[in-house]
C-alpha cells in the first residue's frame, strides 16, 4: 500500500510573477521568487500566521553602498541577492518546477544558494513528514572582511499575523517572560536576553505559533542604526512593529556575528522551527511551551 501523501507542491503566477506553495492538510506556506524565493505567508488551517507585510528570512546590512545613504541591506525584499540554485525536493528527488502541480509525497525540503554580499548564504526549509511544522536553516560562509562594511546580521524575520495580542518567552534557565503585544515602548519589545524559544497567540482566532532553536544562540548587543532616534534599540531577540499602521509583529534574530573572529572561509548556521497550532484562552500557555521543542539529535 503507497504511504499518504502529506505535502503537495504547486507552482502559479500571481501578482509579481511566479510563486510556489507547499500545503498539507493544515498547514500552507508559499514563497515568490521576485523577492529572491523568500517565504511570503503562512497559514494554518486557513488563518493567517505569517503575511505579506513585509520580508521574511535572511538579510546583511552593509556600511557602504550605493544608494543616497552611508548604508545598504542585502536579502528578501531589499534585493540585491544573487541567486545562484533554487531547488525543490519531494521525498528525497529534485522536482521539476513547471507550472501547476509539481508533486506530492511525505516530505519536502526547499533550497535555495545565493550571495548576500559579505556572506554567502544557503537556505533549507524543511516540510516535516507530521505535516505540521516547518524548519528553516540558514548557512552562512564569509567571504570578505568582516571587519571592512559588514554591519549585522538578521538571521531570521518572521512577519507575524497582526491578529497576534500575547507573546511568551522562555529564557535558557527556564524562566518566562510575557506580555500583550500592543503594550509597547517605541514600537519594540526587546527581549533584552538570549532565550530559548517565544510563542504568540491570538485569542480571536484561538491560534498560536511557536518560535523555538535548537540550541540557546548568542544574540548581537543593542543597536541604533539609521532610522530615527530610539527607534531601532532592540537586543538579538527582539518583537518589532515595524509599520504603525499596520500593526503587524516582526520577530527577529540578529545574531552576534562581528563578535566571534569568523575570517573568509569561516562557515556557521542557525536554524528554527515554526510549529502553529490551536488552543483555547486559557491553554494556549502551556500548549505552545509543551510544542516548543527542538530535538536536535533526530529528523523532526
Amino acid at each position: 500500500m503507497p504511504e499518504k501523501t502529506i505535502w503537495t507542491v504547486k507552482r502559479f503566477e500571481k501578482e509579481q510573477g511566479n510563486w510556489f506553495s507547499v500545503e498539507s492538510d493544515v498547514l500552507y506556506v508559499d514563497f515568490m521568487e521576485a523577492w529572491c524565493w523568500t517565504i511570503r505567508n503562512i497559514k494554518y488551517k486557513g488563518d493567517e500566521i505569517a503575511g505579506e507585510y513585509g520580508a521574511h528570512g535572511s538579510v546583511v546590512r552593509v556600511d557602504t553602498g550605493t544608494g543616497p545613504k552611508d548604508y545598504y541591506y542585502y536579502g528578501t525584499s531589499h534585493g540585491f541577492e544573487t541567486v545562484r540554485n533554487f531547488s525543490i525536493f519531494v521525498d528525497g528527488k529534485e522536482q521539476e518546477a513547471s507550472p501547476g502541480k509539481i508533486g506530492s509525497g511525505r516530505t519536502v525540503v526547499v533550497r535555495k544558494e545565493s550571495n548576500l554580499g559579505p556572506l554567502d548564504h544557503e537556505m533549507e526549509v524543511t516540510f516535516s513528514a507530521s505535516g505540521e511544522h516547518i524548519i528553516e536553516k540558514h548557512s552562512f560562509t564569509v567571504v570578505e572582511d568582516l571587519n571592512e562594511r559588514f554591519s549585522f546580521l538578521f538571521a531570521f524575520m518572521h512577519e507575524n499575523s497582526k491578529a497576534f495580542d500575547q507573546w511568551l518567552t522562555v529564557l535558557p534557565d527556564g524562566e518566562e517572560l510575557e506580555g500583550e503585544l500592543r503594550n509597547r515602548v517605541e514600537g519594540r519589545i526587546s527581549l533584552g536576553r538570549d532565550i530559548k524559544s517565544v510563542i504568540f497567540y491570538s485569542e480571536t482566532m484561538k491560534k498560536g505559533a511557536a518560535f523555538v532553536y535548537p540550541q540557546v544562540y548568542k544574540g548581537a548587543g543593542r543597536l541604533e542604526c539609521e532610522m530615527k532616534e530610539g527607534a531601532t534599540k532592540h537586543f538579538g531577540t527582539s518583537i518589532v512593529d515595524m509599520m504603525a499602521n499596520v500593526g503587524n509583529s516582526k520577530l527577529y534574530f540578529r545574531p552576534e556575528v562581528k563578535g566571534m573572529g569568523y575570517k573568509v572561509g569561516d562557515s556557521f548556521e542557525y536554524r528554527i522551527k515554526v510549529i502553529p497550532f490551536s488552543a483555547e484562552p486559557d491553554e494556549w500557555r502551556d500548549k505552545g511551551k509543551a510544542l516548543a521543542v527542538f530535538d536536535g539529535s533526530k529528523q523532526e
